[in-house]
């Protein structure tokens, strides 16, 4: 079974940047366009490891309550752009690095990540 994220993002996301910074940072993935702006990162055995779906435009308030409840809503303002992150079940570090990649691009995009960090609440 995946293992599901969800990054809500103020801007625009530019995933292959986040990806490429990470790279960078010694996570050794291999990018794969898998077109109309969905990525996937496979490693370095060439397993898929992980899916970053095209970034979706939220402009409703009560959608991202309606999906992730009303504190989640309660941290972001829309508009935002919401980020599927899905790590492969069975694929070692593949959770860490999918939550490596929701976490780096709210870091650098400002946003929220969903759920929340293991053992307690990031910033908003």
């Amino acid at each position: 079974m995946t293992s599901d994220i969800v990054a809500l993002v103020r801007h625009q996301p530019e995933i292959s940047t986040v990806v490429e910074g990470m790279i960078a940072f010694g996570e050794s993935l291999e990018p794969y366009d898998a077109g109309e702006g969905a990525v996937h990162l496979y490693d370095a055995g060439g397993r898929l490891a992980v899916s970053i779906e095209t970034p979706q435009l939220v402009q409703v308030h009560g959608e991202v309550e309606r999906l992730l409840g009303a504190e989640m809503a309660d941290r972001v303002r829309v508009p935002i752009w919401w980020v599927d992150v899905r790590a492969a079940a069975g694929v070692p570090d593949a959770a860490r690095i999918a939550r490596r990649f929701a976490d780096d691009i709210v870091h650098w995009q400002g946003g929220a990540v969903w759920p929340g960090p293991p053992g307690g609440e990031g910033p908003p």
